[in-house]
């Protein structure tokens, strides 16, 4: 049978019994807290309501996590609805922590790998309620039978509607949230002590990413320049690149030595074809410049290493949709396929493309800058004109020397890219509750 939480917040305390008995459950297998006390209203101002969600894996009948995951690591019980993850298999690359809206999978650096909540699934084999749920004093936390989605009430501060189908269903709060509370001084006290919960991607964390993405761009570019009649691929700094881009993809798994999985879940996973794609266009590039490959067969070899090139921009673009939240239109300047074709003008003496893509990336800049100034965001000017004079007005004034222009749009690229990084947000039950007190500000 397939199995359902229930959850009460009229009834929980935050008292931690369900955290505790997990922890006791699982021991030794588990580094951190897989089920959390998330609290509504933590600074425990009189204007908003105080409440407690536990939380943990959901076990969605739809799991983003599942999907994301490009090792193949998760499997899903059909007799139970459990979703696991199988270390054994992961390689840590930890997208399925960006993709779960739920913030259920955690990424443990003493392993380096993925683990989460497992349904007490031995526990059910038995009979048992999960420990979570056995150990709850006010019976906040129940079991269930799946029942149907549209009797799950998911709109909750912390958990809005999903299409991912979470098991759970949650008993209504018995007073609903106030549509605007009025209280003296209520805006002021939230700017000084409402903190934004700890990002997953950080510029910090992800630096090898950066640059992998940023030679990709390069090395995609070229390519396509020399297929449309723009300078010759050299092999030596094409496959010394390749080889880097693809040492630096790796440096961020918790366990490079399995990166070969990352090919298992095509079918679902953004990452799984990422990958697919560029190690097709790199290995293609390699044959195309070490091997004699007659005209019959060195042409239709290029276009087609064309083709792979760009599209492998695309999936890393794709990739990102996860996390990117860039106003005002969730296009934001630094996608590497946008930068591709701008660089890509640039090195074939293509102005349609360099004033029109150029012109686009422009505009998302200083969109994406003013739309910060507006919500109180800082839009770091200083660092916006470098960037700008940069990586935009430089190769305008250089394209007589087009690998000059070229390096100049390259390093502006880095700083766009930099704060690309910087800004990406992932979705948590935290995060929501925040969104939603500041709806009522």
């Amino acid at each position: 049978m397939s199995w359902q939480f229930t959850f009460d917040p009229n009834r929980c305390t935050g008292c931690g019994a369900c955290v505790v008995g997990c922890r006791l459950e699982h021991g030794e297998r588990q580094t951190q807290a897989w089920r959390r006390i998330h609290t509504f209203n933590p600074m425990r101002h009189p204007a908003l309501p105080l409440f407690h969600l536990s939380l943990a894996c959901h076990h969605c009948e739809d799991p983003a996590c599942l999907r994301a995951c490009p090792a193949d690591a998760y499997t899903q019980d059909p007799a139970t609805g459990a979703v696991v993850i199988h270390p054994e298999r992961c390689m840590g690359c930890r997208f399925c922590t960006w993709a779960c809206p739920h913030d259920a999978p955690k990424f443990s650096a003493s392993t380096g790998t993925i683990e989460k909540c497992t349904f007490c699934d031995r526990r059910l084999a038995e009979g048992m309620e999960p420990a979570c749920v056995a150990r709850c004093p006010v019976e906040a936390l129940g079991l269930e039978a799946r029942g149907p989605v549209e009797e799950r009430n998911h709109a909750q501060a912390g958990l809005p509607p999903s299409a991912l189908r979470p098991a759970i269903r949650f008993v209504p709060h018995r007073d609903r949230l106030p549509e605007r509370p009025e209280a003296k001084g209520l805006n002021r006290f939230l700017d000084q002590v409402l903190a934004w919960p700890e990002a997953k991607i950080t510029l910090r964390g992800e630096w090898a990413l950066l640059l992998f993405t940023l030679t990709l761009q390069a090395l995609a570019a070229w390519w396509v320049a020399m297929a449309a009649g723009g300078p010759e691929v050299r092999p030596l700094p094409f496959l010394t690149a390749g080889a880097v881009a693809l040492a630096l993809s790796a440096a961020h798994l918790g366990h490079p030595e399995r990166a070969w999985r990352a090919v298992l879940n095509v079918r679902t996973s953004w990452l799984s074809r990422e990958v697919l794609l560029v190690s097709a266009f790199l290995g293609l590039g390699a044959t195309v410049l070490l091997l004699p490959l007659p005209e019959a067969l060195r042409n239709p070899a290029v276009r087609i290493g064309a083709i792979l090139g760009f599209t492998s921009l695309w999936a890393v673009d794709r990739l990102y949709r996860v996390a990117l939240k860039a106003k005002p239109w969730n296009l934001h300047s630094a996608r590497v396929l946008l930068g591709g074709h701008v660089l890509l003008g640039v090195l074939a003496g293509l102005p349609i493309l360099i004033w029109g893509a150029g012109g686009l990336k422009l505009a998302l800049y200083l969109a994406r800058k003013v739309h910060f100034a507006r919500a109180g965001r800082n839009p770091r000017w200083a660092l916006s004109a470098l960037r700008v004079a940069v990586g935009f007005l430089s190769p305008a004034l250089l394209l007589d020397q087009p690998w000059l222009a070229a390096a100049a749009l390259m390093a502006g690229d880095l700083v766009d890219r930099a704060e690309y990084y910087d800004e990406l947000e992932t979705d948590s039950p935290d995060r929501r509750m925040v969104l939603a007190i500041l709806e009522k500000r």
